[in-house]
């Protein structure tokens, strides 16, 4: 029994040794570290994350880099929801005819609501329908197959604020976009390589209006000194543009944005709820808004904001929007322009 018992023990032990070694080689190496992220993926957010996308943020740390995963949402209208690094990601299929709501809880729109930031969303470029504001990130591909659009919207912060980063990010979504596209048999047309991301724009000369601020009548307005626009493609689902004075301190006097499918959509609702854009055309005395019928998605809305620094009168209002949405509905393929009165 004695022999039996040396002999078994001589056996165990170096199997446990190659064991040993083989966990430590699984934990350490490159190899090994990058086939824990590959396991993890499988299933993290959903398993539309890709490898080597995800991978230049997280590095493969499974635990820093996929550190929060969760489904929101309920039936039709469930969306994933997960960390990736420092961004939180947010993937969903988003039918045609739906809207926002401020009554219910985990509503996809409300993570299409960009966080504030100094820069405006530009369009990514490489074809695809998607934009950037160097901190936050969306990709729209619209469905041939079904009423609906798949969405990815990257939300991070002020470190990703430079060209590189923001290119990066728009990969990430590019590649989620595509995988979620085949998961749920969603036939879209989708673009090739992002190209390097413009620098943000600078304010400018108010008598230089080129790209998304073209067309309005600015001259008319002696309190505008200066603007800040981004090249106007017709490929961005969000497009600005900001006119500002120069006096004891710059300051921005009037806001103008377009937004196209799903983020139009997140702005309206199955009811008249507060500061809900239900009409397709309106006026106020800081504000007014005009819709469009968009290929492929529902109405586009745009809109003028005044801020407390300006003195808006009706006439700029209604020119400037009229200027602005013009401009925007053509290079966006839009048509039944309805402006206020």
């Amino acid at each position: 029994m004695k022999v039996i018992r040396r002999a078994a023990l001589y056996v165990v032990t170096p199997l446990a040794l190659v064991l040993a070694a083989s966990y430590s080689w699984y934990r350490l190496s490159d190899t090994g570290k990058g086939w824990r992220y590959e396991d993890k993926l499988a299933t993290y957010c959903d398993g539309l994350i890709p490898y080597e996308e995800s991978a230049a943020f997280t590095g493969l740390n499974t635990e820093v880099g996929l550190s929060y995963d969760t489904r929101r949402g309920f039936g039709d209208d469930a969306f994933s929801y997960c960390r990736v690094a420092d961004m939180y990601v947010t993937i969903g299929l988003i039918a045609d005819d739906a809207v926002g709501s401020d009554t219910v809880a985990d509503d996809v729109f409300d993570e299409l609501d960009s966080v504030t930031t100094d820069t405006l969303p530009a369009a990514l470029g490489g074809g695809w329908y998607g934009y950037t504001d160097m901190s936050n990130t969306g990709i729209v591909l619209p469905c041939d197959n079904k009423p609906a659009s798949v969405v990815v919207s990257i939300a991070g912060d002020a470190s990703h604020d430079n060209p590189s980063e923001a290119r990066a990010m728009g990969e990430l979504a590019a590649a989620t976009a595509q995988k979620a596209a085949d998961r749920w048999s969603c036939e879209v047309e989708q673009g090739g390589r992002i190209p390097v991301v413009a620098a943000q724009a600078e304010q400018g000369s108010s008598y230089v209006a080129t790209g998304t601020c073209r067309g309005i009548p600015i001259r008319e307005n002696e309190e505008i000194h200066w603007i800040q626009e981004t090249k106007a493609t017709g490929t961005a689902p969000l497009e600005e543009c900001v006119l500002g004075e120069t006096k004891a301190r710059s300051e921005e006097l009037y806001y103008l944005e377009a937004a196209f499918g799903p983020y139009a959509q997140r702005l309206r609702s199955e009811t008249d709820e507060p500061g809900t854009p239900n009409v397709d055309a309106a006026i106020g005395p800081n504000s007014a808004r005009a819709t469009a019928a968009c290929p492929g998605a529902g109405r586009a809305i745009f809109s003028i904001y005044a801020t407390e620094y300006a003195y808006p009168q009706k006439k700029f209002l209604l020119a400037s929007l009229r200027a602005y949405a013009e401009r925007s509905a053509k290079q966006h393929g839009c048509t039944d322009l309805k402006l206020p009165d």
